[in-house]
Formats: C-alpha cells, sequence, structure tokens
C-alpha cells in the first residue's frame, strides 16, 4: 500500500531588511561580516559611500573596496 501525496517547496517571504540593502551593501556584508547594517543602510546604493566606510575600519584603501563591490 503506497501513500502519496503532493509537497511544495518551502518558500519564505524575503525579510525587510534583506530588501532594505543593495547589492553593493549585501556583498560587503559578506566579505565584511561585522559591519553594521544601519551604517551601511545609510549609505544607500552608493558604492563610493561604502567604500568610504569600509575603508576606515580595514587597511584596503578605497578605490580596492570600490572594485570589490562592484565586480560581480
Amino acid at each position: 500500500m503506497a501513500i502519496s501525496m503532493a509537497v511544495e517547496p518551502l518558500t519564505r517571504p524575503m525579510s525587510t531588511r534583506a530588501r532594505d540593502l543593495c547589492p553593493a551593501a549585501v556583498r560587503a556584508m559578506v566579505i565584511w561580516p561585522r559591519l553594521d547594517r544601519r551604517a551601511l543602510a545609510r549609505c544607500g546604493c552608493d558604492t563610493a559611500r561604502i567604500a568610504n566606510y569600509v575603508s576606515r575600519r580595514t587597511r584596503m584603501p578605497a578605490r580596492s573596496i570600490e572594485t570589490l563591490l562592484s565586480g560581480s
């Protein structure tokens, strides 16, 4: 005796925090996980502002960080 049932994949709605951050900010959080989310959100989607924020916390120059964030 076999029992069959339909199984749908579990899909969660995207959280509001994940929607607020742009791809460059998400990439920065992946590379430097201890960054402040609020500070990144204040930078908007401007990679230059994000790079300046990160460069104050690392030894990397802002130009190198911009290149990392804008790369695909």
